[in-house]
């Protein structure tokens, strides 16, 4: 018979259809407020009553809660609702008498759909998706419990042929064919969903805090659970519809059509359940792999073993490749070498590649530092191909082959134990595999390498907060080397986009020169994101007159520079420093409002020497420059000029104030990158005349 169904009728469009947008709407019904309902002792009583000949869940791939002994099923489930006792507390046992009305109310044709929808919206919505589940089903139960009463001693009870006279049932129930088969239909159903519950529940037995945190692959499982409670509900209520239809029913095709309805929902429940038994097996591996990874990096000895177990394996062996050559490599070239873990997204600016390798063969050359990098790319969702491969052409260490075979366990350690989140971090392996540091690049801009990686003796400690100012050391000891065996040079890092502005400088601080007889160096710095050609025009101007040197973009400097002074205002941010009350902060805002803007700018200090730095936007410096006649007495020792400039720039700058306190004036604006914390409104005060800074939100691209 079933054959006969399946030739003559088509599978019902609604199983077919994409069912995303239902889903979608069935997620923002859910408002859980942490209700509590015994799911457990539930299914245990929903079993024995959907599936009374088998009550111990045999043949069904469940096994039983805690054992009930429930002699007639329907009557228990009945007397719970009712009074509300034992296993089921009495708000759920009202609900379930709630859901158990609606849907013997769902007449035959009505909407499934809607009357599923308004069950999770108006009655289902504030408990959590286990519990929604269990007092559906439940509700389903209790119609289902009925008709297998009358159909069970229809032939052998006096009232239960009275009660389906009533029902006028008595055409259906002489019909055993047909009967039989619609039966078998509801069986075949019941088992799906018990078999279904149980793959929901198993997600309780999950680590509550990996839960809790709702990251993949349980964020995707999810949605699959909320799948398998729609499809569950939308299944009761059209199988409870299906038995109020069949009342004076003696259309045998309307039974055939019911029938073979019930069993396409089954074969659905029990594909959705596939994929939950899916995932909650992934899950298991994945948490177990995990603990695992943490007790491996507790006892390994050989850091290969640790490199096995963060990829998977391709064939018989991990294969890394040189990111410009696409050469591979076997995972034992690493054997014997210490390495450095490059771990980030891949929404990594290439600038910050290129600035990392020239930095590293810089250590190299100079310091002789003994580490392998590797790149870890982290790739959840989407994968954007193209700026993957774009960004390993840029390495020339060694990356992970493709993102793929980074394993999902690895991915989660990485960012619980390693706190990675979107700033690339640097993670060092001794050979034996041992990592017990994690440097964000914040750490490595600012200081221009990373503590440990150099010997002791060659470390050069710059302390920050220590110093109570912003020194040049701080800012360029490794961008910039002046010659150690000459008195310490004056240097000036200066910059800006405005050529007119730029030579009349360069002619104010010649004369300077000349006047003072101080040997002054120049520096030109472009803005983090300018590309070489922009400036074109400046650097010929500074290579023909011999002025100085400039920072080229594909040099990095420029971009480190700006980089460590952003590091700087973070790491300020993160200790709670603000402008007002700390004079490094102060100095850093200063300076990051010359990189936000293309007017002309001007610092000048000494490598070695802890006086204040002299640094002015171009106006007021050009300003102060034009009047050092009146300010500087010929004579007067080297050591005061930083000082003496920085009095006239201050007298320069309140004379400024006092004028905006009359007019309105937009002075200076900051960009900040996405990647530094949340700063607050009250830190942010222009470092020229003291207001509060406006903040707007400002999309740039980095070249």
């Amino acid at each position: 018979m079933t054959q006969t169904l399946q030739t003559s009728l088509s599978i019902p469009k609604f199983l077919q259809s994409d069912d995303g947008a239902i889903i979608s709407k069935v997620e923002g019904t859910h408002k859980p407020d942490g209700r509590q309902v015994d799911v457990e002792n539930l299914s245990t009583i929903i079993t024995k009553i959907l599936l009374p000949d088998n009550p111990s869940g045999s043949g069904t791939g469940v096994t039983s809660g805690s054992p009930i002994v429930l002699e007639i099923p329907a009557q228990t489930i009945n007397k719970l609702c009712c009074e509300g006792i034992s296993i089921v507390h009495e708000e759920p046992a009202q609900i379930i008498n709630k859901l158990s009305c609606k849907i013997s109310c769902n007449c035959p044709g009505e909407n499934a759909q809607e009357t599923t929808i308004m069950l999770l919206e108006k009655l289902l919505s504030n408990y959590s998706w286990d519990a929604k589940l269990m007092i559906a089903v439940a509700a389903f139960a209790v119609n289902y419990g009925e008709f297998y009463m009358l159909t069970e001693f229809y032939s052998k009870n006096q009232v239960s042929k009275n009660l389906a006279l009533l029902k006028q049932l008595q055409g259906v129930m002489e019909d055993n064919d047909f009967l039989e088969q619609f039966s078998e239909a509801i069986i075949e159903l019941n088992k799906a969903i018990i078999v279904l519950i149980q793959s929901v529940l198993q997600f309780n037995t999950l680590p509550s805090e990996y839960v809790a945190s709702n990251k993949p692959p349980f964020s995707t499982a999810t949605t699959d659970i909320t799948r398998a409670i729609y499809w569950t509900i939308y299944s009761v209520v059209t199988c409870a519809s299906h038995i109020v239809g069949l009342i004076g029913l003696k259309n045998q095709r309307t039974v055939a059509v019911m029938t073979w309805e019930l069993l396409e929902l089954a074969t659905k429940v029990s594909s959705i359940q596939t994929i939950l038994q899916s995932h909650f097996c992934r899950i298991k591996q994945e948490i177990e792999a995990y603990n695992v990874l943490v007790n491996l990096f507790h006892s390994v000895q050989d850091i290969t073993i640790i490199f096995q177990a963060l990829f998977l394996i391709e064939g018989r062996k991990l294969s890394l490749v040189k990111g410009t050559t696409k050469q591979k490599f076997e995972i034992e070239v690493l054997r014997d070498a210490n390495v450095l873990l490059l771990i980030s997204g891949l929404d990594a600016w290439e600038i910050e590649i290129k600035a990392l390798d020239k930095l590293f063969e810089q250590l190299q050359r100079k310091h002789n530092i003994q580490y392998q990098l590797v790149w870890i790319p982290i790739v959840e969702g989407q994968f954007n191909e193209q700026k993957f491969l774009s960004l390993q052409s840029l390495m020339p260490w060694y990356t992970v082959k493709h993102p793929s075979l980074v394993k999902p366990e690895v991915i989660r350690y990485i960012k619980e134990v390693w706190k990675f989140s979107k700033s690339a971090i640097l993670v060092p392996v001794d050979q034996k595999g041992r990592a017990e540091s994690v440097y964000t690049l914040d750490l490595l801009w600012l200081k221009g390498y990373l503590p440990g990686l150099l010997r002791s003796s060659l470390e050069k400690e710059i302390s920050l907060w220590e110093e109570k100012q912003l020194t040049l050391d701080i800012l360029i000891h490794d961008l910039y080397l002046v010659d150690s065996t000459k008195p310490a040079p004056i240097v000036c890092l200066y910059g800006g986009e405005d050529m007119k502005w730029i030579e009349e400088f360069i002619a104010a601080i010649t004369r300077v020169k000349e006047f003072t007889e101080l040997n002054i160096e120049l520096v030109y710095v472009s803005k983090s994101n300018t590309i070489d050609q922009a400036n074109k025009a400046i650097f010929d101007f500074i290579v023909t007159n011999k002025i100085g040197v400039y920072w080229k973009a594909e040099e990095t400097k420029s971009w480190r520079f700006w980089t460590r002074l952003e590091s700087i205002f973070s790491s300020g941010l993160k200790s709670g420093k603000n402008a007002k009350e700390d004079n490094i902060m102060k100095d850093v805002i200063t300076l990051l409002n010359f990189n936000g803007s293309c007017k002309g700018w001007a610092i000048l200090g000494q490598l070695g020497c802890h006086q204040k730095l002299a640094k002015a936007t171009g106006e007021v410096i050009l300003h102060v420059l034009l009047k050092i006649n009146t300010w500087w007495k010929l004579g007067t020792s080297s050591d005061s000029f930083l000082a003496t400039l920085n009095n006239q720039i201050e007298q320069q700058l309140d004379i400024q104030a006092q004028h905006f306190c009359y007019k309105t004036h937009h002075c200076n604006h900051i960009v900040l990158p996405a990647t530094i914390l949340e700063v607050q409104d009250e830190m942010m005060t222009c470092a020229t005349c003291g207001r509060r800074m406006h903040k707007y939100l400002t999309y740039q691209c980095c070249v």
